[in-house]
Protein backbone atom coordinates (compact mmCIF):
# COMPACT_ATOMS: atom_id res chain seq x y z
CA UNK A 1 0.00 0.00 0.00
CA UNK A 2 1.12 3.34 -0.99
CA UNK A 3 0.82 5.36 2.39
CA UNK A 4 2.12 1.67 4.41
CA UNK A 5 5.42 3.25 5.63
CA UNK A 6 3.26 6.83 6.52
CA UNK A 7 0.19 5.92 8.72
CA UNK A 8 0.56 3.25 11.43
CA UNK A 9 -3.23 1.98 12.09
CA UNK A 10 -4.43 0.28 15.04
CA UNK A 11 -4.58 1.07 18.71
CA UNK A 12 -0.84 1.39 19.73
CA UNK A 13 0.61 4.66 20.22
CA UNK A 14 -2.14 6.88 20.73
CA UNK A 15 -2.28 10.19 18.62
CA UNK A 16 -3.42 13.21 20.08
CA UNK A 17 -7.23 14.15 20.23
CA UNK A 18 -6.97 16.77 17.85
CA UNK A 19 -6.00 13.62 15.16
CA UNK A 20 -8.14 11.11 16.35
CA UNK A 21 -11.72 10.23 14.91
CA UNK A 22 -13.39 8.14 16.61
CA UNK A 23 -16.30 6.29 15.58
CA UNK A 24 -19.20 4.41 18.21
CA UNK A 25 -18.70 0.85 16.71
CA UNK A 26 -15.17 0.36 16.74
CA UNK A 27 -11.85 2.43 18.11
CA UNK A 28 -10.00 3.71 14.78
CA UNK A 29 -7.38 6.16 15.16
CA UNK A 30 -4.39 7.53 12.47
CA UNK A 31 -1.14 8.47 13.73
CA UNK A 32 0.51 11.24 11.33
CA UNK A 33 3.97 11.71 11.36
CA UNK A 34 5.59 15.42 12.50
CA UNK A 35 6.48 16.22 9.11
CA UNK A 36 3.57 15.40 7.42
CA UNK A 37 1.35 16.96 9.80
CA UNK A 38 3.81 20.51 9.39
CA UNK A 39 3.53 20.38 5.61
CA UNK A 40 -0.76 19.01 6.12
CA UNK A 41 -0.98 22.23 8.67
CA UNK A 42 1.71 24.24 9.50
CA UNK A 43 2.04 25.76 5.89
CA UNK A 44 -1.41 26.43 4.96
CA UNK A 45 -2.78 27.51 8.06
CA UNK A 46 -2.62 31.66 8.80
CA UNK A 47 0.19 32.52 11.23
CA UNK A 48 -0.64 34.26 14.35
CA UNK A 49 -0.55 37.67 14.15
CA UNK A 50 2.29 40.18 14.87
CA UNK A 51 2.77 42.93 17.11
CA UNK A 52 2.85 46.64 15.70
CA UNK A 53 6.21 47.02 17.20
CA UNK A 54 7.91 43.56 15.59
CA UNK A 55 5.88 45.08 11.88
CA UNK A 56 7.58 48.74 12.31
CA UNK A 57 11.05 46.92 13.00
CA UNK A 58 10.86 45.74 9.17
CA UNK A 59 12.09 48.88 7.45
CA UNK A 60 9.70 47.80 4.39
CA UNK A 61 6.61 48.26 6.43
CA UNK A 62 8.01 50.64 8.61
CA UNK A 63 8.32 52.95 4.63
CA UNK A 64 5.03 51.44 3.49
CA UNK A 65 3.55 52.77 6.98
CA UNK A 66 5.17 56.44 6.19
CA UNK A 67 4.11 56.47 2.42
CA UNK A 68 0.55 55.17 3.31
CA UNK A 69 -0.37 56.78 6.90
CA UNK A 70 2.30 59.74 6.85
CA UNK A 71 1.01 61.37 2.99
CA UNK A 72 -2.71 60.83 3.96
CA UNK A 73 -2.27 62.58 7.15
CA UNK A 74 -1.25 65.61 5.20
CA UNK A 75 -4.00 66.34 3.42
CA UNK A 76 -6.78 68.55 5.09
CA UNK A 77 -10.23 67.46 5.45
CA UNK A 78 -12.80 69.72 4.20
CA UNK A 79 -16.59 70.04 5.03
CA UNK A 80 -19.10 70.80 1.89
CA UNK A 81 -22.74 72.01 2.13
CA UNK A 82 -26.06 70.04 0.35
CA UNK A 83 -25.24 73.00 -2.61
CA UNK A 84 -21.74 71.41 -2.64
CA UNK A 85 -20.15 75.46 -1.32
CA UNK A 86 -17.21 75.15 1.00
CA UNK A 87 -18.62 75.47 4.84
CA UNK A 88 -16.25 77.93 6.44
CA UNK A 89 -18.33 79.79 9.16
CA UNK A 90 -19.61 76.47 11.19
CA UNK A 91 -17.15 74.48 13.23
CA UNK A 92 -17.52 70.46 12.61
CA UNK A 93 -15.18 67.73 13.49
CA UNK A 94 -13.51 67.06 10.24
CA UNK A 95 -13.03 71.30 9.44
CA UNK A 96 -11.62 72.10 12.64
CA UNK A 97 -8.98 71.04 15.00
CA UNK A 98 -9.88 67.28 16.44
CA UNK A 99 -7.66 67.51 19.40
CA UNK A 100 -6.97 70.64 20.70
CA UNK A 101 -3.86 69.52 22.29
CA UNK A 102 -2.33 67.55 19.26
CA UNK A 103 -1.71 68.79 15.84
CA UNK A 104 -4.67 67.63 13.12
CA UNK A 105 -1.61 65.88 10.90
CA UNK A 106 -0.57 63.70 14.23
CA UNK A 107 -4.40 62.66 14.83
CA UNK A 108 -5.17 61.53 11.36
CA UNK A 109 -1.75 59.57 10.92
CA UNK A 110 -2.79 57.78 14.26
CA UNK A 111 -6.57 56.83 12.86
CA UNK A 112 -4.50 55.74 9.28
CA UNK A 113 -2.43 54.13 11.05
CA UNK A 114 -4.92 52.02 12.97
CA UNK A 115 -7.08 51.51 9.76
CA UNK A 116 -3.49 50.13 8.10
CA UNK A 117 -2.41 48.12 10.80
CA UNK A 118 -5.73 46.95 12.41
CA UNK A 119 -8.51 47.42 10.07
CA UNK A 120 -10.32 49.45 12.57
CA UNK A 121 -10.04 52.88 14.63
CA UNK A 122 -11.71 55.03 16.45
CA UNK A 123 -12.56 58.58 18.14
CA UNK A 124 -13.48 59.87 21.40
CA UNK A 125 -15.93 62.48 21.15
CA UNK A 126 -14.35 64.84 24.04
CA UNK A 127 -16.69 68.08 23.35
CA UNK A 128 -20.38 68.84 21.17
CA UNK A 129 -21.00 71.66 19.54
CA UNK A 130 -24.10 74.14 20.30
CA UNK A 131 -25.32 72.62 17.27
CA UNK A 132 -25.34 69.48 18.89
CA UNK A 133 -22.84 67.60 16.65
CA UNK A 134 -19.03 66.39 18.38
CA UNK A 135 -16.48 69.69 17.50
CA UNK A 136 -13.70 67.56 19.94
CA UNK A 137 -12.14 64.25 20.06
CA UNK A 138 -9.28 62.22 21.01
CA UNK A 139 -7.74 58.87 19.44
CA UNK A 140 -7.86 56.14 21.73
CA UNK A 141 -5.63 53.47 20.76
CA UNK A 142 -7.63 50.06 19.37
CA UNK A 143 -5.58 47.80 22.30
CA UNK A 144 -7.76 50.15 25.12
CA UNK A 145 -11.11 49.24 23.18
CA UNK A 146 -13.08 46.32 23.77
CA UNK A 147 -16.56 45.52 22.97
CA UNK A 148 -19.20 43.08 24.49
CA UNK A 149 -21.18 41.45 22.72
CA UNK A 150 -25.16 42.45 22.72
CA UNK A 151 -26.86 40.22 25.57
CA UNK A 152 -23.98 39.17 27.35
CA UNK A 153 -24.08 38.57 30.62
CA UNK A 154 -20.15 39.70 31.17
CA UNK A 155 -18.27 42.23 29.54
CA UNK A 156 -16.22 39.78 27.40
CA UNK A 157 -13.21 40.55 25.83
CA UNK A 158 -13.06 40.48 21.71
CA UNK A 159 -10.01 38.57 20.25
CA UNK A 160 -8.15 41.06 18.38
CA UNK A 161 -8.96 38.36 15.20
CA UNK A 162 -12.43 38.61 15.23
CA UNK A 163 -14.71 41.70 14.15
CA UNK A 164 -15.89 44.35 16.40
CA UNK A 165 -19.71 43.55 17.11
CA UNK A 166 -21.75 46.38 15.35
CA UNK A 167 -24.19 46.63 18.32
CA UNK A 168 -22.52 45.65 21.24
CA UNK A 169 -21.45 47.57 24.36
CA UNK A 170 -18.17 49.54 23.61
CA UNK A 171 -15.76 49.83 26.82
CA UNK A 172 -12.56 52.22 26.63
CA UNK A 173 -9.85 50.96 29.37
CA UNK A 174 -12.91 49.03 31.12
CA UNK A 175 -15.32 51.94 30.87
CA UNK A 176 -18.45 51.94 29.56
CA UNK A 177 -18.95 54.43 26.74
CA UNK A 178 -21.94 55.79 25.23
CA UNK A 179 -22.58 55.27 21.64
CA UNK A 180 -23.06 58.87 20.79
CA UNK A 181 -19.27 59.34 22.20
CA UNK A 182 -17.51 57.04 19.64
CA UNK A 183 -16.46 57.47 16.42
CA UNK A 184 -15.35 54.10 15.11
CA UNK A 185 -13.72 53.82 11.71
CA UNK A 186 -13.66 50.90 9.41
CA UNK A 187 -11.40 49.80 6.59
CA UNK A 188 -12.28 48.11 3.19
CA UNK A 189 -8.74 46.78 3.26
CA UNK A 190 -8.32 43.35 6.21
CA UNK A 191 -5.67 44.16 9.10
CA UNK A 192 -2.38 43.93 7.83
CA UNK A 193 -0.79 42.69 11.08
CA UNK A 194 -3.01 39.40 10.80
CA UNK A 195 -3.20 38.64 6.85
CA UNK A 196 0.63 39.82 6.23
CA UNK A 197 2.31 38.45 8.95
CA UNK A 198 3.86 35.56 7.87
CA UNK A 199 5.52 37.81 5.29
CA UNK A 200 6.55 40.30 8.29
CA UNK A 201 8.05 37.52 10.52
CA UNK A 202 10.21 36.32 6.87
CA UNK A 203 11.91 39.47 6.56
CA UNK A 204 12.23 39.47 10.60
CA UNK A 205 14.12 36.15 10.00
CA UNK A 206 16.29 37.52 7.17
CA UNK A 207 17.04 40.76 8.68
CA UNK A 208 18.41 38.42 12.05
CA UNK A 209 20.19 36.00 10.06
CA UNK A 210 22.04 39.01 7.67
CA UNK A 211 23.12 40.91 11.11
CA UNK A 212 24.53 37.42 12.29
CA UNK A 213 26.70 37.46 9.06
CA UNK A 214 27.31 41.02 9.79
CA UNK A 215 28.45 40.22 13.23
CA UNK A 216 30.60 37.34 11.69
CA UNK A 217 31.73 37.82 8.18
CA UNK A 218 33.99 35.40 7.71
CA UNK A 219 32.29 32.03 5.99
CA UNK A 220 31.37 29.31 7.52
CA UNK A 221 33.47 26.67 7.94
CA UNK A 222 35.15 23.94 10.81
CA UNK A 223 38.13 22.07 11.61
CA UNK A 224 39.47 18.70 11.04
CA UNK A 225 42.37 16.56 12.42
CA UNK A 226 45.11 16.20 10.20
CA UNK A 227 46.41 12.38 9.40
CA UNK A 228 45.98 9.87 12.23
CA UNK A 229 45.99 12.32 14.84
CA UNK A 230 43.48 11.29 17.81
CA UNK A 231 40.20 13.27 17.66
CA UNK A 232 39.93 15.64 20.82
CA UNK A 233 37.46 15.28 23.42
CA UNK A 234 34.26 17.09 23.13
CA UNK A 235 35.25 19.74 25.97
CA UNK A 236 38.82 20.32 24.57
CA UNK A 237 36.81 20.86 21.18
CA UNK A 238 34.77 23.67 23.25
CA UNK A 239 38.07 24.94 24.79
CA UNK A 240 39.76 25.05 21.21
CA UNK A 241 36.47 26.66 19.76
CA UNK A 242 36.50 29.37 22.11
CA UNK A 243 40.27 30.05 22.26
CA UNK A 244 39.75 30.71 18.13
CA UNK A 245 37.15 32.63 18.49
CA UNK A 246 38.58 34.86 21.30
CA UNK A 247 41.90 35.78 18.68
CA UNK A 248 39.36 36.15 15.76
CA UNK A 249 37.99 39.20 17.92
CA UNK A 250 41.27 40.28 18.71
CA UNK A 251 42.81 40.18 15.11
CA UNK A 252 41.42 39.69 11.69
CA UNK A 253 43.81 36.36 11.63
CA UNK A 254 43.84 33.28 14.06
CA UNK A 255 46.47 30.10 14.81
CA UNK A 256 45.60 26.71 13.65
CA UNK A 257 48.00 24.16 15.58
CA UNK A 258 49.26 21.49 13.44
CA UNK A 259 47.17 18.63 14.49
CA UNK A 260 44.09 20.57 13.01
CA UNK A 261 42.98 21.74 9.63
CA UNK A 262 40.70 24.03 9.00
CA UNK A 263 37.78 24.06 6.18
CA UNK A 264 35.37 26.26 4.84
CA UNK A 265 32.09 26.38 3.08
CA UNK A 266 32.09 28.91 0.47
CA UNK A 267 30.09 31.94 0.61
CA UNK A 268 30.14 35.00 -0.95
CA UNK A 269 29.45 38.15 0.61
CA UNK A 270 25.91 38.40 -1.40
CA UNK A 271 25.33 35.24 0.06
CA UNK A 272 25.45 35.97 3.15
CA UNK A 273 23.43 39.22 3.33
CA UNK A 274 20.55 37.12 1.93
CA UNK A 275 20.60 39.76 -0.67
CA UNK A 276 17.93 37.52 -3.11
CA UNK A 277 15.90 36.38 -0.32
CA UNK A 278 15.46 39.92 1.04
CA UNK A 279 14.65 41.47 -1.72
CA UNK A 280 12.11 39.01 -2.58
CA UNK A 281 10.45 39.34 1.13
CA UNK A 282 10.26 43.01 0.40
CA UNK A 283 8.35 42.24 -2.86
CA UNK A 284 5.78 40.25 -1.08
CA UNK A 285 5.47 43.52 2.11
CA UNK A 286 4.61 45.71 -1.77
CA UNK A 287 2.35 43.37 -2.98
CA UNK A 288 0.45 43.04 1.01
CA UNK A 289 0.09 46.91 1.26
CA UNK A 290 -0.57 47.31 -2.31
CA UNK A 291 2.62 49.66 -3.07
CA UNK A 292 4.54 49.94 -5.56
CA UNK A 293 7.72 47.81 -5.45
CA UNK A 294 9.95 50.23 -6.94
CA UNK A 295 8.48 52.22 -3.93
CA UNK A 296 10.08 50.15 -1.47
CA UNK A 297 13.55 50.44 -3.47
CA UNK A 298 13.17 47.62 -5.49
CA UNK A 299 13.58 47.60 -8.59
CA UNK A 300 11.26 44.40 -10.49
CA UNK A 301 11.79 46.16 -14.30
CA UNK A 302 11.94 48.67 -16.52
CA UNK A 303 9.32 51.58 -16.62
CA UNK A 304 8.16 53.92 -18.95
CA UNK A 305 8.48 57.37 -18.62
CA UNK A 306 5.72 58.89 -16.49
CA UNK A 307 5.75 62.33 -14.57
CA UNK A 308 5.23 62.28 -10.53
CA UNK A 309 1.60 64.09 -10.92
CA UNK A 310 0.41 60.72 -12.72
CA UNK A 311 2.60 58.38 -10.38
CA UNK A 312 0.86 60.40 -7.22
CA UNK A 313 -2.40 59.16 -9.43
CA UNK A 314 -2.03 56.32 -9.84
CA UNK A 315 -1.32 55.53 -6.33
CA UNK A 316 -4.25 57.42 -4.98
CA UNK A 317 -6.32 55.42 -7.32
CA UNK A 318 -5.27 51.99 -6.28
CA UNK A 319 -3.39 51.94 -2.76
CA UNK A 320 -5.37 55.38 -0.76
CA UNK A 321 -8.54 55.01 -2.41
CA UNK A 322 -9.85 52.84 0.39
CA UNK A 323 -8.52 54.44 3.10
CA UNK A 324 -9.83 58.10 1.78
CA UNK A 325 -13.41 56.73 1.15
CA UNK A 326 -13.05 55.08 4.47
CA UNK A 327 -12.86 58.30 6.47
CA UNK A 328 -14.85 60.51 4.32
CA UNK A 329 -18.13 58.04 4.25
CA UNK A 330 -18.02 57.54 8.48
CA UNK A 331 -17.49 61.34 8.91
CA UNK A 332 -19.73 61.99 6.62
CA UNK A 333 -22.51 59.86 8.11
CA UNK A 334 -25.25 61.47 10.72
CA UNK A 335 -24.01 61.53 13.89
CA UNK A 336 -20.94 63.69 12.65
CA UNK A 337 -22.57 66.22 10.45
CA UNK A 338 -25.96 67.51 9.66
CA UNK A 339 -28.40 65.91 6.88
CA UNK A 340 -27.02 67.09 3.39
CA UNK A 341 -23.22 67.65 4.23
CA UNK A 342 -20.30 65.73 3.54
CA UNK A 343 -16.57 65.68 4.18
CA UNK A 344 -14.12 65.86 1.82
CA UNK A 345 -10.17 65.06 1.49
CA UNK A 346 -8.91 67.86 -0.35
CA UNK A 347 -6.25 66.07 -2.63
CA UNK A 348 -5.14 69.45 -4.23
CA UNK A 349 -1.55 69.90 -2.32
CA UNK A 350 -0.30 66.17 -3.01
CA UNK A 351 -1.41 66.37 -6.82
CA UNK A 352 0.35 69.97 -7.16
CA UNK A 353 2.20 70.33 -10.07
CA UNK A 354 4.73 72.77 -11.29
CA UNK A 355 3.98 76.49 -11.57
CA UNK A 356 3.68 76.45 -15.17
CA UNK A 357 1.15 73.80 -15.30
CA UNK A 358 -0.83 75.28 -12.59
CA UNK A 359 -0.87 78.92 -14.00
CA UNK A 360 -2.47 76.92 -17.11
CA UNK A 361 -5.01 75.30 -15.28
CA UNK A 362 -6.27 78.20 -13.12
CA UNK A 363 -6.57 79.77 -16.63
CA UNK A 364 -8.59 77.17 -18.35
CA UNK A 365 -10.55 76.68 -15.23
CA UNK A 366 -12.03 80.13 -15.36
CA UNK A 367 -12.39 79.82 -18.61
CA UNK A 368 -15.16 76.81 -17.84
CA UNK A 369 -16.77 78.44 -14.70
CA UNK A 370 -14.37 75.77 -12.32
CA UNK A 371 -12.21 78.23 -10.63
CA UNK A 372 -12.76 81.50 -9.44
CA UNK A 373 -10.53 84.17 -7.34
CA UNK A 374 -11.09 82.39 -4.21
CA UNK A 375 -10.69 79.32 -5.00
CA UNK A 376 -6.89 79.69 -6.60
CA UNK A 377 -5.83 81.73 -3.82
CA UNK A 378 -7.11 78.56 -1.12
CA UNK A 379 -4.82 76.24 -3.48
CA UNK A 380 -1.77 78.49 -4.04
CA UNK A 381 -1.95 79.98 -0.22
CA UNK A 382 -1.90 83.52 -0.80
CA UNK A 383 -4.56 86.46 -0.24
CA UNK A 384 -7.68 86.75 -2.34
CA UNK A 385 -6.49 90.66 -3.08
CA UNK A 386 -2.96 89.19 -5.00
CA UNK A 387 -5.00 87.12 -7.37
CA UNK A 388 -7.57 90.20 -8.39
CA UNK A 389 -4.67 92.56 -8.43
CA UNK A 390 -2.85 89.88 -10.91
CA UNK A 391 -5.82 90.11 -12.62
CA UNK A 392 -6.17 93.97 -12.99
CA UNK A 393 -4.48 95.15 -16.28
CA UNK A 394 -0.73 96.93 -15.89
CA UNK A 395 -0.61 100.49 -16.72
CA UNK A 396 1.95 101.36 -18.75
CA UNK A 397 4.84 103.40 -17.54
CA UNK A 398 4.31 107.07 -19.18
Amino acid sequence: MKWRGLLRLGRADTPPAAMTRQRPSAQFSVTVPPEMLEAMTGGGAIAPRVSRDEALQVPAVLRARNIICGALSTLPIRVHGPDRRLVTDVTYLPSGNIDPNIANSAVKAQIYEDLFFESIAWLKVTKFGWHGYPVEARHVPVGSVHVAPAGGLMPAQISPDQPFPVDGQVYIDGVPVPDEEVIRFDSPNPPLLRHAARAIRTCLKLERAAALYSDDPLPLGYFAPKGDVEPPTSEQVEEILDEWEEARSRRAWGYVNGALEAKTLQWNPEQLQLAAQRQHAVLEIARATGLDAEDLQVSVTSRTYANQEQRWQALINTTLGPYVTAIQERLSMRDVLPRGYEARIDFGAFLRGDTKTRMETYKVGREVGAYDDERIADLEDIPVASVRNARKPQTPPA
